[in-house]
């Protein structure tokens, strides 16, 4: 059977970010082990009923009795617990070369997970190919690491953990989202720290991140009093090693490993993985590692370059590969110097310091960029406009693969063109600059005093945190004057409305101009109208006759049926009754021809002017707002105009204009003129 690859094109597209966000980058070395580890310790297995239990499983009990039991005495055979048989503990390893080996500056245990990985790691050729690959790179960042831990007066040995945590690999990244040669999260990276943005990952700069592994596993060492139990909650949680304890009434990591939902699976392993490890590491000699050829220690220059400067742009003027610059410094994600601050110290092949500082300059005059900061509710396509450069040049400047991971405040670089359009200070994002946005508000009153209300345009990584620090205002301030749900993501495209201080100037964010606006209650009829005429069709309402179908129906008037079902809220198979109204949203303002030849003795111009009166009768009381739009839909968009002893009226229109301040009707627009049912307007604007 072929196999079939998922399109990435349209993940992301449902998703909403980009793929890449959720990849690990496991090593072959890790995978290696993972595999063995599934082998030498099965997890534990549930079998499904109908399935036949191998011999060595556990006997399940019998079944319940029906009824209840009412008798007195000894238990009945049938209600007695199955004989228990203890399995015999299993064999301890032989001592004899166990004896021989030197042991690490840790509490060593000879269980059989901690034997079992030892004869992993010496007889297995992939246990040996793994071992000798981490082996070799440790000595990169040996000398490095040792120097923190005597700072922080640790045992050297915790070196190991790092092996097993990454292989010694700072480009490590794990299905949880951990980084780095110690494997952050991100939020344990920030309490301890270390950045983590889209310019900077200090979790794969191998000094700073040791230093904060270093303290972390101090933290845990002085919590807890034992490495096993501080191992444990280095990859598990602390919390969820403090729960396990308290649940089992132990502190003992090797009998919390034993017990059903003790500690994690991978957890019960992660232990003895380390100690092997370090065994290991105390005798090469005997594993036969002794000879495996070690990378030379890590060793490098420090240079001052200006921010924003590229690292390929660096190598060139140096003469020499990025990826050499790259590979000593791997916490720059971008391969370049961040914009948003000043310059930074870069590390640099031994030897060659001055050369760099001086090609960092030439680099930066080279390539003439300049900083500027995003604002809340600008896209990039914006900025490409105003800075005269396009999406893709940006994109590559800032080493941006999706516009999602672009956020409001951060910082991006632009080619330094003169002249620059300067930026709008409202969101013109628009199908068309004629036609006016419709913003759906809800059927509630706000009045402040001293308070102005703006609208904005919501764009993809938005956040009602963010948001609010940047309004000045609470999450339940927008949500309460929104249709929010507080837990769902903010989605590109909504415009929220804000009552904000009066005067309200931030640069920082790009707000809509009221006077393109056209504001109205959500649900309303008038809301109704001009969406279904924003979409070029008409709303019209029709009358079931006996033996009518939605099919019927939808096919009269040339829509799809399951269109029709949706827009009244019926399954598609729904049953009509003699006079049900339903609601069609129909491509064009004229009745079917069908309809129109049923007219006996009347022109077609009659017809329409019964389905109009017609269609005003049943009609709910509401205003007909005139249609706005670009000209070329022009015919469909307005309103029909409306006939009344000869004279030809037109519905009055409503706009956001003059109404930021909630003082021309309830959603602080000028409420539109409504007819009454014989066809005249009322003097207040109401039926």
């Amino acid at each position: 059977m072929p196999i079939t690859r998922a399109n990435p094109a349209s993940r992301r597209a449902v998703r909403g970010i980009a793929l890449e966000e959720s990849r690990s980058t496991e090593s072959p070395e890790l995978r290696a082990l993972r595999r063995f580890e599934e082998e030498a310790f099965p997890r534990p297995a549930t079998y499904p009923p109908d399935q036949t239990l191998p011999d060595d499983a556990p006997v399940p009990l019998p079944p319940g009795l029906e009824g209840r039991w009412g008798g007195t005495g000894d238990v009945p055979k049938q209600l007695r617990s199955p004989e228990r048989t203890v399995a015999p503990p299993p064999p301890k390893p032989s001592l004899e070369w166990l004896r021989r080996l030197e042991l690490p500056d840790l509490p060593v245990r000879w269980e059989p997970q901690v034997v079992r990985y030892l004869e992993y790691f010496k007889s297995d050729p992939r246990g040996r190919s793994t071992m000798a690959t981490w082996l070799r790179r440790m000595n990169r960042y040996r000398d490095l690491i040792e120097r923190q831990l005597d700072k922080e007066k640790l045992p050297r040995d915790l070196i190991f953990l790092a092996m097993i945590e990454s292989g010694f690999d700072p480009g490590a990244t794990s299905l949880k989202a951990a980084g780095g040669i110690w494997q952050f999260i991100p939020g344990a990276a920030r309490a301890y720290g270390l950045e983590v943005s889209r310019w900077v990952d200090a979790r794969r700069d191998p000094e700073r991140a040791t230093e904060a592994a270093a303290r972390l596993l101090q933290d845990l060492y002085v919590r807890f009093g034992s490495w096993p139990l501080a191992f444990a909650a280095y990859n598990a949680g602390y919390g969820a090693v403090l729960r396990s304890i308290a649940r089992y009434n132990t502190n003992d990591f090797w009998e919390l490993a034993r017990h059903e939902a003790g500690l994690p699976w991978e957890t019960t392993l992660y232990v003895p993985k380390i100690l092997a490890a370090a065994i290991i590491g105390h005798n090469l000699k005997f594993f036969g590692f002794s000879d495996v050829a070690l990378d030379a220690p890590w060793q490098f220059d420090r240079v001052e370059v200006p921010s924003g400067v590229s690292f390929a742009a660096l190598g060139r003027a140096v003469g020499a590969r990025p990826d050499v610059i790259e590979d000593l410094n791997p916490e720059y994600v971008a391969k370049r110097i961040p914009p948003d601050r000043g310059p930074v110290t870069l590390r640099v092949p031994l030897g060659s310091g001055t050369s760099y500082a001086k090609a960092g300059r030439n680099a930066q005059t080279a390539e003439r960029l300049q900083t500027v900061v995003l604002r809340y509710g600008e896209r990039l396509e914006d900025v490409a406009k105003a800075h005269h450069a396009s999406v893709r040049e940006l994109k590559r400047l800032n080493a941006v693969t999706d516009t999602a991971q672009l956020r409001g405040g951060m910082s991006i670089l632009v080619p330094a063109r003169a002249p620059a359009t300067p930026p709008s200070g409202t969101d013109d994002d628009s199908d068309d600059a004629d036609d006016p946005i419709l913003v759906a508000v809800p059927d509630r009153a706000f009045a402040y005093a001293g308070k102005e209300r703006v609208f904005y345009r919501t764009r993809e990584g938005d956040t009602l945190f963010a948001l609010a620090a940047v309004f000045d205002v609470t999450v339940e301030d927008i949500v309460e004057w929104n249709n929010i749900d507080p837990r769902a993501k903010l989605q590109p495209k909504l415009i929220l409305q804000l009552f904000v201080t009066e005067g309200f100037d931030r640069p920082e964010v790009v707000l809509l101009d009221p006077d393109k606006l056209r504001v109205v209650t959500l649900g309303s009829e008038e809301f109704l109208e001009l969406e279904t005429a924003r979409r070029g069709k008409t709303r019209l309402f029709y009358s079931a006759r006996a033996n009518d179908t939605l099919a019927k129906i939808a096919k009269r008037y040339g829509l799809a049926p399951g269109d029709l079902a949706r827009v009244n809220r019926l399954s598609a198979n729904s049953e009509l009754s003699e006079g049900q109204r339903i609601v069609v949203y129909s491509p064009t303002p004229e009745l079917p021809k069908e309809i129109t030849r049923r007219v006996t003795g009347a022109s077609k111009k009659s017809a329409l002017a019964m389905k109009d009166a017609s269609s005003k009768a049943r009609r709910a009381p509401s205003s007909k707002p005139e249609r706005e739009g670009r000209s070329s839909k022009r015919s469909k968009a307005d309103a029909v105009a409306k006939k009344d002893n000869g004279k030809t009226r037109s519905p009055a229109s409503t706009s956001a204009k003059n109404g930021k301040n909630g003082k021309n009707g309830k959603n602080g627009v000028r409420p539109a003129r409504a007819e009454s049912g014989n066809g005249k307007r009322s003097s207040n604007g109401k039926r």
